[in-house]
């Protein structure tokens, strides 16, 4: 690879971990917000919309046409998550 086929890699590699950093710090004050509500709740809701949500990016064709076969199991793996019965999660 090229140096700056690198440091895109790189750059992404740092945007991603970021915006990661920023939404664990959105997350973490939302598990002791409210007293009647447990923590794993939120953790369950926050888990079955990021399933959601990351299974419409793979099924974006964009995405979808280069997604190898590791990523399509990892959106199957979500989807049956998201799609799984309250009481079997």
């Amino acid at each position: 690879m090229s140096n700056s086929t690198d440091r895109q890699f790189q750059e992404a590699d740092a945007a991603v971990e970021q915006t990661v950093a920023a939404f664990m710090g959105k997350v973490e004050p939302l598990l002791v917000n409210w007293e009647a509500v447990a923590p794993t709740y939120i953790v369950q809701c926050l888990l079955l919309t990021l399933c959601r949500e990351v299974s419409k990016l793979v099924d974006d064709p964009v995405v979808r046409d280069f997604a190898g076969p590791a990523t399509v199991r990892l959106s199957n793996a979500l989807a049956d998550y998201r799609d799984s019965r309250s009481a079997d999660r």
